[in-house]
């Protein structure tokens, strides 16, 4: 068996909100192979699912990027480890590789329990002070706020599909999905561009308040003046 492999647990309306698809299009999106260990349905439609995966990568970079996509979905790793934090060494700078939100429910495994992060918002960082944990704007973060990093001891609520008055579409097409830009997505963009470039062709930016949010403002500038 390869070396490259980790087992998730994930538990909620697995089937009717589509959870269990994303996560299983995703890891075959991706490359990945997976094996479902265990998987006990709801028999009502108020009662919660809960499956068991294997998940296997081709290399640990690989199996990163996979687990990285399945957290996001509600995934857990069977074995939790605790939160990791940084320090951020300058106002509003991020450490590196710091955990950007969803805006789902999230919590945080810190101290042996989860913890409820409050405030949630899209494309934001999470701040922990003593026990409590929020989500803040880039903007708001000042020297020495502890941060989180990485994808470990995070866990994802995604929504349930609302049990009356929406369909699957409805539901899909809704405020509450989890689709959310991450990594891999944002290296693809960077290679798309680069190639774009390299072949003579031109390339539209249509931006948004995000790019100020995030204090991408600077960066964004460079690369126009750059061409």
């Amino acid at each position: 068996m390869s070396k490259f492999v980790q087992e998730v647990e994930v538990r909620g309306h697995l089937i009717d909100s589509l959870i269990l698809t994303k996560i299983f299009d995703g890891i075959m999106d991706l490359g990945g192979e997976f094996e479902v260990l265990k998987i006990r349905i709801g028999i009502r439609k108020k009662d919660a699912s809960y499956a068991k995966l294997r998940i296997q990568g081709k290399s640990k970079k690989h199996l990163e990027d996979i687990l990285e996509l399945v957290y996001r979905e509600g995934a857990t790793a069977k074995i939790q480890k605790e939160v990791n934090l940084s320090a951020a060494t300058k106002d509003m700078v991020m450490p590196e590789d710091f955990y950007s939100t969803t805006n789902n429910h999230t919590q945080i495994f810190s101290k042996g329990r989860w913890i409820d992060v409050d405030n949630m918002m899209m494309d934001k960082c999470i701040v922990v002070r003593s026990n409590k944990a929020e989500c803040v704007p880039i903007r708001s973060i000042r020297k020495g706020d502890k941060i989180v990093i990485g994808e470990e001891g995070i866990r994802i609520l995604p929504p349930a599909r609302p049990r009356e008055g929406m369909n699957v579409f409805q539901f899909i097409g809704s405020s509450s999905s989890s689709e959310r830009p991450t990594q891999h997505i944002a290296r693809k963009v960077a290679e798309d561009i680069y190639k774009t470039k390299k072949h003579g062709g031109k390339i539209i930016l249509v931006g948004g308040p995000a790019i100020v949010h995030t204090g991408a403002a600077d960066a964004v500038a460079q690369l126009i003046h750059l061409g």
